[in-house]
């Protein structure tokens, strides 16, 4: 016999029907469980529904996690090309982050309690998540991504470095792993740039060194 939901559990899917599903699926997302996936270009995005372990019978707290996984990365690193990553599965694909990362004036985290309107939740998440969508509309490849404003959000990263590597820019690609290796300066390993370069598989990047 089904579990009868809770009323946190029952306003939480309400609240997600209406707030999430709607601009993702306009945009050609598909809903598994709480993941949306969607196919485009040469790339798979997703965004992702994590509920907080600390939720109860009635209130539950979630967080919106973005992923874009690069088939060329996935090329690159020698892992699968997944049309349906979770979200932390583009950490070896391309790059993740929260909704909050991505868009401007986004909570960290949504809260929703039972007896309470979601109302203006509803409304402030749904536009959010259409600006995500108008964010990730031109991110179709690597080089889609260098021009992107996301690209700088923060920098050295890993990705970053294999998207350079990608579309030729050897320099930036060197450039960036030196940055890596002096940010995890305090780090065995990860303060080496060698361990970057193999690690991340820039293949010609170690006669640089």
């Amino acid at each position: 016999m089904a579990r009868t939901p809770s009323p946190a559990e029952s306003l939480f899917q309400t609240f997600v029907a209406e707030a999430v599903t709607p601009p993702l699926r306009e945009a050609g997302f598909r809903k598994s469980g709480s993941n949306y996936h969607r196919r485009w270009g040469d790339t798979a995005q997703v965004v992702n529904i994590q509920l907080s372990r600390g939720s109860t019978w009635t209130e539950k707290e979630f967080y919106v996690n973005v992923g874009i996984a690069f088939d060329a990365i996935c090329a690159l690193a020698k892992v699968p090309v997944l049309d349906r990553p979770k979200e932390y599965e583009c950490d070896d694909r391309g790059t993740r982050d929260r909704l909050e990362k991505l868009i401007p004036d986004i909570p960290s985290s949504w809260v929703i309690r039972v007896g309470t309107d979601t109302a203006s939740d509803v409304g402030r998440l749904r536009e959010g998540l259409e600006l995500l969508v108008t964010e990730l509309e031109p991110i179709r490849s690597p080089s889609d991504y260098r021009t992107h404003r996301w690209f700088d959000r923060f920098r050295p990263v890993q990705e970053n470095a294999q998207v350079l590597y990608l579309i030729g820019d050897r320099e930036g690609a060197f450039q960036e792993v030196q940055a890596l290796a002096k940010m995890f300066a305090d780090r065995q390993n990860a303060n080496r740039m060698e361990w970057w370069i193999e690690r991340l598989r820039l293949r010609g990047l170690e006669s640089a060194v």
